[in-house]
């Protein structure tokens, strides 16, 4: 194989659901018997030549992959970010370590882990009822205890991260508050149910916890997740005690004592709240700074 040149090979390879360029391409090399470290040279120097850090794409596009542009709109579906130009996203897209790596359904891959990029999209495979323990290894996927309530959970969970009003942070937030709830004050299902989870041989906290809360999770995340909160949210933040009780006549549901959900809810939604608005700044002054750059043509004259 002459490292300058590359030639489409006769084997290729399925991408997985958000798995990241370095994951295919070790599968690419494996099964078509490509010493990887050759690649890895011949990308290097690519890159050495050009300083930019796509040819790892160009690569794989060569080899008889996805198209180059493939992993860069797969990375943009899974984390929502949208970097402020190309060159950003680029390198965050095809950098060579990434944190908070996940990891594809072990029974969709039989049994092979495939990293893919962070992301909340989903956390449940629907095909063949896992879960997926997002921020930990593929070791520690489970069986969902109950292939109905969670299930039904799960596509509630997608709806809301798909409504774009949750911000990463809020997701993370919300796990950890209906966990807190259910520790300290009940509601007794909800206690009964992570008491027997961590009871268990095995318990991993942060896997199993979070899959025992699943469903009570999901319908927090769908409230959060609606317009109409978002409405109140925006007219109430100035006022704490009226989006409390708002969030206490939403929550009702959840029976018993109340107040460590909602006080903490309240907290997070104004702080996503300033962060979307912060957020929107940011995007209203680049638009702003582009019009500023553009030449301004001269006036027509009578």
């Amino acid at each position: 194989m002459n490292p300058l040149v590359l030639k489409l090979q006769p084997v290729t390879v399925r991408p997985h659901h958000f798995e990241t360029p370095h994951s295919y391409l070790d599968r690419l090399c494996a099964v078509n018997v490509i010493d990887r470290r050759l690649v890895d040279s011949l990308i290097r120097t690519r890159r050495s030549r050009t300083g930019r850090p796509h040819h790892l794409a160009l690569v794989i596009h060569e080899l008889g992959g996805p198209h180059a542009t493939h992993f860069a709109r797969s990375y943009l579906r899974a984390t929502g970010r949208r970097p402020s130009d190309v060159d950003t996203l680029l390198t965050e897209a095809y950098r060579t370590r990434l944190t908070g790596v996940r990891h594809t359904c072990t029974y969709c891959t039989a049994g092979h882990s495939v990293p893919t990029f962070d992301h909340h999209q989903f956390t449940i495979c629907l095909k063949h009822g896992r879960w997926l323990a997002p921020d930990h290894g593929h070791e520690h996927q489970r069986q969902i205890p109950d292939p109905g309530e969670w299930v039904r959970a799960e596509r509630r969970y997608r709806r809301a991260v798909t409504s774009g009003l949750l911000t990463r942070h809020l997701v993370d937030a919300t796990w950890r508050i209906v966990r807190d709830q259910a520790t300290v004050l009940g509601p007794p299902s909800w206690t009964a149910r992570l008491r027997a989870t961590e009871a268990q041989p095995g318990f991993v906290e942060g896997v199993d916890d979070r899959c025992a809360l699943y469903p009570q999770t999901a319908r927090v995340l769908h409230l959060l997740s609606g317009p109409r909160t978002w409405e109140v949210i925006d007219a109430l933040f100035r006022s704490p005690e009226h989006l409390r009780a708002y969030l206490r006549r939403e929550l009702d549901w959840v029976t018993g004592e109340q107040w460590v959900l909602v006080e903490a809810l309240a907290v997070e939604v104004i702080r996503s709240r300033s962060a979307r608005l912060q957020q929107l700044g940011v995007l209203l002054r680049s638009h702003r700074d582009e019009q500023l750059r553009r030449p301004h043509l001269p006036s027509a004259t009578p």
